[in-house]
Order: C-alpha cells, then sequence, then structure tokens
C-alpha cells in the first residue's frame, strides 16, 4: 500500500515547509538546547498542527491517513527530531485526546490556540521511578467544594519547561489503583513550577523538563472524560503517539538511502567506488528493507484507526520496530559516509544522538515486546484483551474532507 494522489500532493507541501522553514536553524538549536516558539507559531500558520483536528476548532477536518503523508513529508523535510517529538507530544497526545475524550466545551476552549501554534502543549504523565507503569504514578487529586485539588511531580516531560498547556494524570485520593483521571490546565495558575530544560545527548532542540503541582485548584471544568477514566484517555493517546512515531521514523529515514547510495558512488578507495564493497552495499539495503517493512505495519494500522478497530498490538509493533530501525540506520549510514557523517555541519551525527533517545522514550522495546506478547497470549486463551471505554473514531466523519481540498 501506498499514499494516493492527493497523499502525496500533502506530503509534498509539507517537506518544502519543512526543508525550508525549519531546517535551516535545525543545528542552532541543537547546540544551544533551545526551543523557537516563534518558529512554531510558523509552523502553526502553515495548518499542519490542525490538518486532522476537526474544522470548527480551525482545523482542516483531514483523515489520520492524509495526516500521516504530510507528517512524513515534514520530517523528511525538517529532519528535526526536536521539533517532531514536540510536535508528537502535542499532536498526538494532547490534541487527540481532547478531541475524542474532551466536551465541545473544552474542545472550543483548548484545541484553538494549540492549532494556531500560539500555545505549546505537554503530556504529563512520567514521574521519578515511575515510567512505563502508569499505574503507580502518585500525582494526586483530592476533591473539594470547587472540585479537585492537585499534588504532584512529573518528570522528564517533553514540552514542560515552556508549556503553556498541560494535560495530566493523576489518581483520586482514597481510590483503587487504577482510579486514574485525566485533567487540562494552564501552566500559569498559582501551584505549578516548571523546571529548567534538561541538558540531553540528543533531542536537544526539544524542551524536556520538569514539572510540578503544589495545591493547585483545578474545576470539573478541567476534568477531560469521566472520573476513573484517565487509563482509556492514555491507551488512545499512546495508541495514536506510537504509530505517528513510526510515521515520523519513516520521514526521517528515507533519505538516508538516498544520500547513502549517492555517496557510495562518488567516494572512491583503493580505486573503485566504495559502493562496490559488497559490507556497504549491505548498510544500504538493510535501510531500504527495513524502512518498507515498516511502512507497510504503519499502512495496516491506519487503515485499522480509519475503521475504528483497536491496534493497540499493531502500535507496539510500530514503536518497537521504528525506533530500533531508526538507531540501526542512523548508525549505518554513519558507518557508509565515514568522517563526512561525523562532522557536525552536516545532520547525520545529530540524528544518530536523536534516534537513541526513541529507543526508551515512549516506552522501552521490552516493555513494547511485553504488550505484543501478553495480546499473544489473550488471543491463544480465546479471551482478547479490551481496553473498556476506548474510543477508537479520530474524530467525527461529518467532519471529514478530501486531501484533495486541503491542498
Amino acid at each position: 500500500m501506498e499514499w494516493n494522489k492527493d497523499q502525496l500532493a500533502l506530503k509534498q507541501r509539507y517537506f518544502l515547509v519543512g526543508r525550508d522553514l525549519v531546517r535551516p536553524s535545525a543545528a542552532y538549536r541543537d547546540e544551544n538546547v533551545t526551543f523557537d516558539k516563534k518558529l512554531w507559531k510558523k509552523v502553526g500558520d502553515t495548518g499542519l498542527l490542525g490538518l486532522s483536528m476537526p474544522e470548527q476548532y480551525g482545523g482542516s477536518g483531514l483523515s489520520i491517513g492524509d495526516f500521516s503523508a504530510a507528517l512524513e513529508g515534514f520530517s523528511e523535510g525538517c529532519q528535526d527530531m526536536g521539533v517532531l517529538v514536540t510536535f508528537v507530544a502535542q499532536v498526538a497526545l494532547v490534541q487527540s485526546s481532547l478531541v475524542n475524550y474532551g466536551t465541545k466545551e473544552q474542545c472550543e476552549t483548548w484545541l484553538p490556540a494549540l492549532i494556531s501554534g500560539e500555545k505549546l502543549a505537554c503530556f504529563a504523565i512520567t514521574e521519578r521511578g515511575c515510567g512505563s507503569d502508569v499505574r503507580s504514578i502518585q500525582t494526586e487529586v483530592e476533591k473539594n467544594s470547587q472540585g479537585y485539588v492537585l499534588n504532584g511531580k512529573k518528570w522528564n516531560i517533553t514540552n514542560a519547561p515552556i508549556a503553556d498547556i498541560c494535560m495530566t494524570f493523576a489518581k483520586i485520593k482514597g481510590k483503587k489503583e487504577k482510579a486514574i483521571s485525566c485533567f487540562i490546565l494552564e501552566t500559569n495558575q498559582d501551584g505549578i513550577e516548571q523546571s529548567e530544560p534538561f541538558s540531553l545527548m540528543g533531542n536537544r532542540g526539544t524542551p524536556i523538563g520538569a514539572i510540578d503541582f503544589n495545591d493547585v485548584q483545578l474545576s470539573h471544568k478541567n476534568l477531560i472524560s469521566e472520573e476513573e477514566n484517565g487509563l482509556s484517555v492514555l491507551y488512545f493517546s499512546f495508541l495514536i503517539e506510537r504509530i505517528l512515531t513510526g510515521v515520523l521514523v519513516t520521514g526521517c529515514v528515507r533519505p538516508l538511502v538516498k544520500e547513502c547510495t549517492q555517496y557510495s558512488q562518488e567516494r572512491h578507495a583503493f580505486g573503485k567506488a566504495i559502493g562496490e564493497n559488497q559490507y556497504v552495499q549491505q548498510y544500504i539495503v538493510e535501510i531500504e528493507s527495513k524502512l518498507e517493512l515498516l511502512s507497510g505495519v504503519i499502512f495496516k494500522a491506519l487503515n485499522f484507526i480509519e475503521q475504528g478497530r483497536d491496534c493497540s498490538k499493531l502500535a507496539s509493533i510500530i514503536k518497537m520496530y521504528s525506533s530500533e530501525i531508526f538507531h540501526e540506520s542512523a548508525l549505518s549510514s554513519m558507518r557508509v559516509l565515514g568522517n563526512y557523517g561525523y562532522r557536525r555541519e552536516n545532520y547525520y551525527e545529530r540524528l544518530l544522538r536523536d534516534a537513541i533517545g526513541l529507543l526508551f522514550a515512549g516506552g522501552t522495546t521490552e516493555i513494547h515486546k511485553r504488550v505484543i506478547w501478553d495480546s499473544l497470549l489473550s488471543d491463544y486463551k480465546n479471551n482478547p484483551k479490551v481496553h473498556r471505554n476506548l474510543k477508537l473514531s479520530w474524530q467525527d466523519a461529518a467532519h471529514l474532507q478530501t486531501a484533495a481540498e486541503a491542498v
């Protein structure tokens, strides 16, 4: 399966946006551990942040398939995981969850500024000592006459240091372990403290840090979905995030095949092009082969989503496979390119550093293997695993339009 004609046009359009708008300053942001909010607003002005969002909130109402084609093109053009990780955190985690689980009033309140790029959002779930084991979070809300009081500390949160809006998860005090609820709030209210960005090996253009909640007063308008239904919101958002992570990896990796092939023909050693060596051919062929296999699984998952079918197992396969492919492909390209790839004036060494972070961000390979195994075991026992209250419709079909109308 491949992108159709209209989707290819979207992909090309946003390839140019990434190449011309984002890529020229990517190295600067990596070097200086900084995020450019003015650039983010310009990305919003192109319509990318709202392609899959309903039109009444400022979006374009496209399907997730059309949106994914645009994201792949944007990723290929910008080659900037700093912007891309920020993008997935806001669009795949916060915006999609808000559309699927929020009320009309909540969508009207929060979505327009996110879609336009005027505001930046973070999705705060991880805590110290609590990553993939979300049920062990310690952040709590206690009910009072005005709604809820939120207390807790979130850690390693993408966009947290500079986010204007936060979607977070907390247990209801005195309730059982699974009684996790989801809330959305502005970060400029009393009791919220945002850290400075962490200095990391890669993804240095992404502001990643901590956010603390100290007696933060919330109302029922801040609650997303029903009380104790936070895990359903979480499972849905992770599903979308994992698929879109695979999409952006294909965008980042795809140019490596062409560029390494070209270099292998131009670079000569011992009287012949290095591409005549089978070990060089093997590096490039493996990148291409793995990329095609990953694309096939992504298209299958996108098809499931558009049919409203649960594809949690496929999403974990995509996240596990894409993170491994990203790292292996970036490393293989460095082996082919040698000193040329090692030089910081090119993007290859930055891509390798960024790829390492993806091996554990969003769940490690080992965690996803466990998810896949649990699914296989459930099927074997003829007791398929079901995520209760999991809404699988990407958005109301009445708001969809074709990719051709958006281009």
